[in-house]
């Protein structure tokens, strides 16, 4: 409320002034802006300068403050007069003066100035108004007083007090919190319609009441004020209180019971719980801290002991007790390490515990040869360091003792033994042979072999297909299990036998010069028939051949094949053929048929072939059965005779060419082609077959029986029938092959690789010269699946000699060529005639080899196929004519199948045979002359004009 005596409203204050001068007779004044009165603008005598000098003698100036009129005292000084009094300032009057009634201003100074304060916004002051005299102006002492500022209160009308300085009120009314303790209101309102920001502080506890304390402060001309408020609410503890309790009962219990860790974290969340319960919180607070403490218990982390991983088991306030739950593979031991959750116990949370003294002993029975197994269970027992409870542990274990002693079988594998009626036995498998003997059926113990001994009587089991034969084995002995006072007995059976497939039918395996195989069957066999026949065509007189058979038994049971037997020769170089199977011996005839007439081109007829069986190169005798248009024959030879030296004779106006040559182990064919004056030709062969009691390498070759390298591999089930793997043996290592069709070095046997628990029967036939067809019936685990289709491979066997394919030497014209080296491939000849010359190449015949010649009119091509068709060779022969020669006739006779090749330079004497048969005895001289100035070529026209040369 503002002072009535304000002079925020200077009218009314001039209107007031006027007024009173207007009662004392006296003109008003203007007041001046500081709130004393203005003196008028002019004085009585109107002479400003003259007044000024009469101051103090006859001065009539008025002088005026605040609307008061002053009066001079005895002193001359200027005062109220006496009862009166000035008005009161609206502020402090610190600018004040007087004013003359002349205009002049006394400027006045505000002395002995005492200030109060009766209410909050409120000053009150007093002093004294003075001024000196100086300049004419008289001496000023006037008593002032001034009121500024409203008293202010609180909004709701709450006076301030005054206190130790300071002004202070309190809110009227107490207010209420919110739920969650947060005051009602920010700010405070003044009557002077000014906001104040409250500052509330923490809630407190009191009486069951939350509650907090504002204060808010400020300053207001000068006066420092203060203003507080209380916000108060109803709460309940109870449910914390209680929390507390329950959460304190279960620490106190918890000792030895729970880790260290975990009734740490429950007792710092108790005393949290009671800081909490002895403020004001939140109800929402107390729920919170009531979750914190029922989390702290539920988290209470009972103590545990463990080995191994297993936890032993515990009920509260007891022991612990646990069990191993596997089976231990080694000899307990003294003690058992116990690790805790609780690094605060033991060792770092370990301790051990004992094996319980006179604990049961293990109990031994045999498991292997050598090899003992204990079995039983350790008893461990200790006290924890957590209130001293009792800890037990029990562990079964089964373990061997010694060391297994080695035993293998006849096929090499381990022998498996297991344990009987107090003694180990195993069951062995080995092989009878053809004579129902035992082969490879050695039982090793410990590095040494043990003496089987056999039944006499051989098993006989038979069906529609097969012949099985069993003989029945054992051998016995006893071991020591390494570091034990134990012994074992053992016992072995071992039953041997051979399965036979019956004979099912013949074939005749034909293998040309150039390595190419072919198959026939022999129609009608029947196995009580020991001898057959077969025909095959003229022109394959010169191959060689070998009997095959089938079973039976198909893949399931191979026939049993005899020791090689070397074929032999029969009327016109027909080959007999034996082969012992099944203990039983087939003879088979390999007929040729005859070469039949040939009537075409009858221009181009022979005179005849004549052969010399002395190794000599002369005309011999006609050739049996010679036909001039039969173009084929057969002549056979003994196995040391010296060769078949062939000489053709055409007649005048026919020439004749020695052409290609094959070889075919011991059999040997040239072909001669013939040319009449009119084109007509004709191509003539011989072969010679020579007989050889040994037979060649292919012949004789036998693979070693099929081999299991595994055996102990797991079947991935148990009607598993797939193998581990296929391949050979060599050397005693064992080679493993991806592809069905592959080769094995000389010395290996073909082997494969079965899995534990599956029976393989393997079943091999000849596919052709040194190929193998192995067939494998793998029965499964089960005893019951069998692999279908049954796996088959085809291997090639390579040895030195049927692989190999090289020849020994060159012969043109009767006589082998200098210089030659098996690993050079190109040479080059002179001959006397290049129309009209021999060509052949020697070779080991043992080897089973065959060689092809081809002659192309300079040129000669040599090629050398291995017996198992997989190594070729190829020579070239260059030759040209000899610069000077007597005889340019040539040579077309040829040493067939000759045992070797001496060098002897026969080509004179079959020049001068040529010659003599051409043009006779008569034209013998003038024909050598002839050819002596003209080395006249077979194409070259005649000198008598025929244009045929004279034949050979």
């Amino acid at each position: 409320m503002k002072n009535p005596h304000s002079l925020e409203k200077p009218a009314a204050t001039l209107i007031a002034a006027a007024t009173l001068l207007a009662g004392m007779g006296l003109p008003p004044a203007a007041l001046a802006a500081d709130g004393s009165a203005s003196a008028p603008s002019s004085s009585a005598s109107g002479n400003g300068a003259d007044d000024k000098d009469q101051t103090n003698a006859g001065d009539t100036t008025t002088w005026t403050l605040m609307g008061a009129v002053l009066t001079a005292d005895d002193k001359g000084t200027l005062t109220l007069p006496d009862g009166q009094s000035l008005p009161t300032f609206d502020k402090r009057p610190d600018n004040a003066s007087v004013q003359g009634s002349d205009g002049t201003t006394i400027p006045l100074t505000l002395a002995d100035a005492a200030e109060e304060h009766p209410n909050l916004g409120v000053t009150t002051g007093t002093g004294i108004l003075t001024a000196e005299a100086k300049d004419g102006h008289p001496a000023v002492h006037v008593p002032a007083t001034w009121t500024t500022g409203t008293a202010t209160t609180l909004s709701d009308g709450t006076p301030f007090t005054l206190k130790d300085g300071a002004w202070e009120a309190s809110y009227g009314r107490t207010l209420t919190l919110k739920d969650d303790n947060e005051p009602p209101v920010r700010n405070i309102g003044l009557s002077d319609g000014s906001k104040h920001e409250i500052t509330w502080g923490e809630p407190t506890l009191h009486d069951g009441k939350v509650v907090r304390e504002g204060t808010a402060s400020g300053e207001i001309q000068g006066q420092k004020w203060q203003a507080t408020l209380t916000a108060e609410r109803d709460t309940d503890h109870t449910g914390l209180t209680q929390a507390v309790a329950a959460a304190r009962q279960a620490y106190d219990q918890g000792a030895g019971e729970y880790t260290a860790a975990s009734l740490e974290n429950l007792a710092d969340a108790i005393e949290q719980a009671d800081e909490l319960d002895r403020t004001g919180a939140t109800d929402e607070a107390m729920d919170a801290m009531r979750d914190r403490l029922a989390e702290a218990v539920g988290n209470l982390d009972t103590i545990t002991w463990k080995t191994d991983g297993t936890t032993l088991s515990h009920e509260k306030g007891q022991g612990y007790d646990g069990k191993a739950p596997d089976t231990a593979d080694a000899a307990p031991g003294d003690t058992v390490a116990l690790a805790s959750n609780d690094p605060t116990l033991g060792k770092l949370g370990s301790i051990t515990i004992g094996r319980v003294q006179n604990d049961d002993p293990a109990t031994l029975t045999d498991e292997d040869l050598g090899v003992a197994r204990a079995t039983g269970t350790a008893h461990y027992e200790g006290i924890t360091p957590n209130g001293n409870r009792p800890a037990t542990w029990s562990q079964d274990y089964s373990y061997t003792l010694g060391k297994r002693v080695e035993a293998t079988g006849p096929d090499g594998h381990d022998i498996g033994f297991t344990a009987g009626s107090g003694y180990l036995s195993a069951t062995v498998t080995a092989s009878l042979d053809q004579a129902n003997q035992p082969k490879d059926a050695d039982v090793t113990i410990d590095g040494r072999k043990a003496q089987v001994t056999w039944s006499g009587q051989v098993h006989t089991t038979t069906t529609d297909t097969t012949t099985t034969y069993t003989r029945q084995g054992r051998v016995e002995g006893d071991v020591k299990v390494a570091g034990t006072d134990r012994t074992q007995h053992w016992i072995v059976y071992v039953s041997a036998s051979r399965t036979e497939g019956h004979v099912a039918g013949l074939s005749l395996i034909q293998r040309k010069p150039d390595g190419t195989t072919s198959r026939h069957d022999i129609s009608g066999f029947d196995p009580s028939r020991h001898e057959y026949a077969i025909t095959m065509p003229a022109d394959a007189v010169a191959d060689q051949y070998t009997l095959g058979h089938t079973s039976a038994a198909g893949d399931k049971a191979d026939v049993s094949e005899g020791d090689p037997v070397a074929p032999t020769l029969g009327a016109n170089a027909s080959r007999i053929l034996k082969t012992t199977l099944d203990g039983v011996t087939y003879t088979v005839t390999v007929d040729f048929e005859k070469s039949k007439p040939t009537p075409s081109n009858p221009h181009a007829r022979l005179n005849g072939l004549y052969v010399d069986l002395t190794g000599k190169a002369g005309k011999g005798a006609l050739i049996d059965g010679w036909d001039p248009d039969v173009l084929d024959y057969t002549i056979r030879i003994g196995a040391n005779d010296p060769g078949a030296y062939i000489l053709p004779e055409a007649p005048s106006g026919v020439s004749v060419k020695a052409g290609d040559v094959t070889r075919a182990g011991y059999a040997t064919t040239q072909y001669w082609t013939t040319r009449s004056a009119d084109g007509q030709s004709r191509t003539y062969s011989v072969t010679v077959v020579r007989d050889h009691g040994t037979p060649t390498a292919e012949e004789a070759f036998t693979p070693g029986a099929a081999k299991d390298t595994d055996g102990q591999t797991p079947a991935a089930s148990r009607d598993d029938t797939t193998l581990v793997s296929h391949g050979y043996l060599l050397d005693g290592e064992y080679h493993a092959v991806k592809a069905t069709d592959y080769t094995i070095p000389e010395g290996g046997t073909f082997a494969y690789a079965s899995k534990q628990g599956q029976i393989v029967q393997v079943s091999e036939s000849k596919v052709r010269g040194m190929s193998w067809r192995y067939t494998l019936n793998i029965l499964a685990p089960d005893g019951v699946t069998l692999a279908n289709p049954a796996p088959a491979f085809t291997v090639t066997y390579l040895t030195r000699a049927t692989h190999e394919a090289a020849i020994t030497s060159i012969i043109v014209d009767g006589r082998a060529i200098d210089g030659f080296d098996p690993s050079k491939h190109e040479y080059t000849a002179q001959v006397d005639n290049i129309d009209h010359w021999t060509a052949s190449a020697d070779f080991d015949k043992s080897t089973g080899m065959g060689v092809t010649i081809h002659k192309d009119h300079d040129k000669a091509t040599i090629t050398a196929t291995s017996a198992d068709g997989l190594t070729k060779s190829t020579y070239t022969l260059k030759v040209s004519e000899k610069p000077l020669t007597l005889n340019r006739a040539g040579i077309d006779g040829a040493t067939v199948e000759g045992l070797a090749s001496t060098g002897a330079d026969t080509a004179s004497m079959i020049s001068v045979v040529a010659v003599l048969l051409a043009a006779g005895v008569a034209c013998l001289a003038a024909g050598l002359t002839r050819r002596l100035h003209r080395g006249k070529r077979d194409d070259a026209p005649s000198d008598d004009g025929t244009g045929v040369q004279d034949a050979e």
